[in-house]
């Protein structure tokens, strides 16, 4: 029988919360603080503590580093109250399991408290190791830049671990490769990875994408499917572009993270699947959390490991072997053959600032190997076209038009004397959402 100890000051809340374990059939012991609980555990084998964390003299926090000091076997989870939730978050990046909200749903945490034996049961078998790489050597994800190993390095550690991961960077760094990076050194690396752009499905069905439907349930639906975290049983979720899912699907997001439970679309049943959930944005999520646009609540489950990946021009040291490995991708692609790239080429790709980063880096590439008649990349056959003829960016329309918008906010900010609220009203958008704007398009 797992063996659960509830840690509250709180008499009435301790009280209550152990008879509902008991009730469900679990062996239950209750203590008033951190420091009694310590003491119990001296002498007493536990496997899962569910701590208060506002409590006097040791908070949660500190019961959590004692516990994983003293017992790093034993489960944490954290009861949190409204406005520290944050504080709980960072509770999690040093071992805490999960952190469940006031007034606790009772449903959620016989869901979570069922997970957490399911892991116990796993880790206590022999488990497979996970053959350990250098940093930096993976095919899929080349780096010689200290600040990328930094990451590649802080990827290794985290990969192993249950915790939700939020990989930032501009478009075209990496992140799906990064993604995937985490997920070959992961104990899932021989279950699938799933990746869904979510900016790329249209608003009706991205429900279905995620959790599949039965047949008949809405028009067009000619036959039952599965959704992709079904597809992901086990592997891992990647889900691209996040910043992008609408508010209504981000409650169906946050209550699957909460209880690994989710329904198909027209069925009544309750499924559950056992899912690592790896998501990516180029979008600044704490802003969109202030306009409105993105659950704060669902941005901490996300975000309890941030991986951010710098812009191309802030690790060039990354270039030559990133450029080398497209020469060698593509000339084995074309049937040419082997290609070297120059010292004086490196070094005019190293003056680019790539605004497209590393997927602009494998297009010029491409092109050069395609028309370099030598042996070696020159300077004189790499091209660098930022822009089309006739001026426009490239990248299509959404480029020309984030383009256009930045350029008019520029020209009305000088036209209001640098006046903030009143480039808004010129604007017609209100003062929150045009310092979002400003800090998008760097016009601060």
């Amino acid at each position: 029988m797992t063996r659960i100890l509830v840690v509250d000051d709180e008499r009435a809340q301790r009280e209550s919360l152990a008879g509902f374990l008991k009730k469900i059939g679990y062996e239950v012991h209750s203590e008033a603080s951190a420091q009694t609980a310590l003491a119990y555990m001296f002498n007493q084998p536990v496997d899962i503590v569910l701590s208060d964390y506002k409590m006097p003299y040791m908070t949660g926090t500190d019961l959590l580093k004692e516990v994983k000091s003293r017992h790093p076997g034993v489960v944490l989870v954290l009861i949190t109250a409204y406005g520290t939730v944050e504080k709980a978050v960072e509770a999690m990046k040093t071992g805490a399991w999960d952190f469940i909200s006031k007034p606790i749903d009772l449903d959620h945490l016989e869901s979570l408290l069922k997970g957490i034996e399911a892991h116990l049961a796993d880790s206590r078998k022999t488990p497979e190791p996970v053959k350990s790489k250098k940093p930096g050597s993976d095919p899929g994800f080349l780096a010689e830049d200290p600040v990328m190993l930094k990451i590649l390095n802080q990827a290794d550690r985290v990969a192993g671990s249950r915790a939700s991961i939020l990989i930032t960077g501009e478009t075209g760094v990496g992140k799906e490769v990064l993604a995937k990076y985490v997920h070959q050194h992961s104990t899932r690396h021989d279950q699938p990875m799933v990746a869904v752009n979510c900016a790329a499905l249209p608003s009706h069905l991205i429900e279905s994408e995620l959790f599949g439907h039965e047949k008949g349930s809405f028009t067009g639906a000619t036959a039952s499917r599965i959704g992709r975290f079904e597809e992901a049983h086990q592997g891992t979720l990647f889900l691209d572009e996040i910043g992008d899912l609408p508010l209504d699907m981000q409650t169906k997001l946050l209550r699957f993270l909460q209880s690994g439970e989710f329904q198909r679309i027209g069925e009544n049943q309750v499924k559950t699947s056992d899912v690592r959930i790896v998501a990516a944005t180029n979008v600044d999520l704490e802003h969109a959390v202030e306009l409105g646009e993105f659950r704060q609540d669902l941005y901490y489950r996300l975000n309890v490991i941030n991986l951010h990946i710098p812009p191309l021009r802030e690790r060039k040291l990354d270039i030559p072997k990133l450029a080398q490995f497209f020469i060698d991708q593509y000339t084995s692609r074309e049937n040419r053959p082997e290609l070297k790239i120059s010292q004086a080429a490196c070094a005019l790709l190293a003056e680019y600032h790539f605004p497209g980063n590393v997927r602009e880096l494998g297009n010029m590439i491409e092109r050069s190997v395609l028309l370099t008649d030598g042996p070696e990349i020159q300077p004189g056959d790499i091209v660098f076209q930022t822009q089309k003829a006739g001026g426009t960016q490239s990248g299509g329309l959404k480029s020309s038009v984030v383009e256009l918008e930045a350029d008019l906010i520029r020209q009305t900010l000088q036209e209001a004397g640098g006046n903030q609220s009143e480039c808004a009203r010129r604007l017609g958008i209100s003062e929150r959402v045009l310092r979002y704007k400003l800090q998008k398009y760097k016009l601060k």
